[in-house]
């Protein structure tokens, strides 16, 4: 089972290695333990795992590169044993000299690979799911197993991974439908599949060389070189629960095993890492208190409430002549940092900036928050960001997250000093009480996969009436729309990231009368209304009532906007 605000407590953490970051998750107090996940997941995946063997062991899940949020490696061949040497550069930058290793399905091949090239460092592997076919099942699967999927206008490519994926469940391989190919398993609620399309949604085409470098292993071959203690456990109703009987010979290091299910996978796997750990291991907790800078692209700030996300950005030629001020960007509602990442192509000045996921947003996710009112969410925001130690910040706000910067502006312990508010939202008694009730679409996970062309229309209509919801001609956008195919699909993904929590966040944010409190801002505030937006009067409401504060107007294609953060 996927993480959840039941199991927060498992840490999220990256490590910076030469040429990557590479992200993972930690829990648990003893000998070392590895988890590989499958593709096209994550270490998400993993959190249910990670949580049964944490009782005895420090549980290591990595995302593995070009999935979760683990950078890929360009160039990636489809090799499994580039892929275990690149988890090795992982485990050294950990500083562990000895552990052990579980991993399912592609993470299984490999966790083999590494029992092979490693018999040193890992003491023993468990290998749930290996792979081990002939050549016409290996170009067949090639063939057809790892298609990907290209957004179309419509979004025709949202029912396609919905149905692959449910598919997947029913039939292996999921493209074959015939009897024969049946599985033998219970379907699971449309709640349970949702994480999974999630983390093939996170993924690029480029991530495949993953899925084609397990299809590819030359598994007779290489499971004979394994030196080190091998257990090949599989589980009845697994699609390749069978594949490791297909091996002529086995040496006798290592063992092969066909259990009931997987929680007697996971039973036997104990018994084993308890029989074959080293001693303990200690892992050094990683730095998220920065007292001096910030130096790296992307990390995450641990709150009382929950980890923030971050993307980062520094010009180091102005922080070494001493320049000190940081660009805080707030996205808008059932977006992302990706999208204040584009919004800072068009603005000027500045020598860092730093971008956050909002609670419940992108890749911050779920949170121990009681509820998304702008003083909660700049509550938990506060917390990071005093972590950071940014020094002076300039917040610059998108859309519904006017209210959030408004919020931590007032915070004394932040040294805020300027204030940039663009396509505010300041809406009235009548309009919050229409918006409010019908902003958000509902994207409750259904059977047939209906939320996800919910996302997708939602993503797009906003770009073509406001509000969305409203597709009266009356209400049509003035402005050139941005549907490309693929930013379309970007911003869907960002309100699936949301997910059910959307309709919460849009009834905490909207309803929030942003203009109490705007008299009490003490530094001059831009304003930015967005030409032919349908919302330039929120901008003109919002400049009347900041005393000193100065508006400005957007032109309607992004690509002119000129934003200068420098005074």
């Amino acid at each position: 089972m996927y993480q959840s605000l039941e199991n927060l407590s498992i840490e999220r953490r990256f490590v910076t290695l030469t040429d990557r970051q590479v992200h993972y998750r930690i829990s648990g107090d003893g000998p070392p333990l590895l988890l590989l996940h499958q593709s096209p997941t994550s270490s998400a995946e993993m959190a249910t795992t990670i949580e049964y063997f944490a009782d005895e062991f420090t549980v290591i899940a990595p995302d593995t590169p070009g999935f979760g949020l683990s950078d890929y490696k360009e160039g990636t061949p489809s090799d499994i044993t580039v892929y275990a040497q690149m988890v090795k550069e992982f485990i050294d930058a950990l500083d562990l000299s000895e552990l052990c290793i579980y991993g399912f399905h592609t993470g299984a091949i490999i966790g083999a690979e590494m029992a092979r090239l490693y018999p040193d460092l890992c003491k023993a592997v468990v290998v749930n799911g290996l792979w081990v076919a002939d050549k016409d099942e290996v170009d067949l699967i090639l063939q057809h197993y790892t298609k990907w999927y290209e957004p179309t206008p419509e979004g025709s490519q949202m029912p396609w991974i919905w149905s692959r994926l449910r598919d997947q469940l029913i039939f292996f391989p999921w493209f074959l439908k015939e009897g024969n190919y049946r599985l033998s398993l219970d379907l699971p609620e449309p709640e349970m599949k949702q994480p999974f399309v999630l983390d093939l949604l996170r993924t690029t085409e480029k991530a495949q060389t993953a899925y084609r470098a397990a299809f590819l292993y030359p598994s007779k071959e290489r499971i004979q070189e394994i030196k080190t203690p091998t257990f090949l456990l599989n589980y009845q109703g697994d699609p390749i629960g069978n594949h490791p009987q297909r091996l002529e010979t086995v040496p006798d290091c290592v063992q092969i095993e066909l259990l009931e299910d997987p929680n007697a996978v996971e039973v036997r796997a104990r018994e084993i890492f308890k029989e074959f750990s080293p001693a303990k291991a200690t892992i050094q907790p990683q730095a998220f208190v920065m007292t001096e800078k910030i130096n790296k692209p992307k990390g995450l700030v641990h709150t009382s409430f929950g980890p923030v996300f971050y993307h980062h950005e520094m010009d180091q030629s102005k922080m070494d002549r001493g320049t000190h001020q940081t660009v805080v960007f707030l996205h808008d509602f059932g977006t992302s940092s990706n999208a204040t990442m584009e919004i800072s192509n068009y603005c000027q000045g500045t020598n860092q900036r730093l971008f956050v996921d909002l609670p419940g947003h992108g890749e911050t996710g779920v949170t121990y928050l009681e509820d998304y009112l702008p003083n909660s969410i700049a509550k938990m925001l506060a917390d990071g960001l005093k972590q950071l130690n940014l020094g002076e910040i300039h917040l610059l706000a998108m859309g519904m997250s006017s209210s959030i910067a408004v919020e931590l502006s007032l915070i004394d312990s932040l040294q805020v000093k300027q204030l940039s508010l663009i396509d505010p939202w300041c809406p009235n008694a009548i309009e919050i009480d229409s918006m409010s009730h019908h902003y958000a679409p509902d994207l409750s996970p259904s059977e047939y996969g209906e939320h996800l062309m919910r996302a997708w229309y939602f993503a797009r209509d906003s770009e073509l009436y406001f509000p969305w919801y409203d597709t009266k001609n009356t209400n049509a956008l003035k402005r050139e729309p941005e549907i490309d195919p693929q930013a379309t699909h970007c911003r869907a993904v960002d309100v699936l990231k949301a997910g059910e929590e959307l309709q919460r966040l849009a009834n905490d944010l909207i309803g929030y009368d942003l203009r109490a409190n705007l008299q009490d801002i003490p530094f001059n505030t831009k304003v930015y209304g967005w030409t032919g937006n349908g919302r330039e009067n929120f901008a003109e409401r919002i400049h009347g009532a900041i005393s000193g504060s100065k508006l400005y107007y957007l032109p309607e294609s992004k690509s002119q906007w000129s934003i200068n953060l420098s005074d």
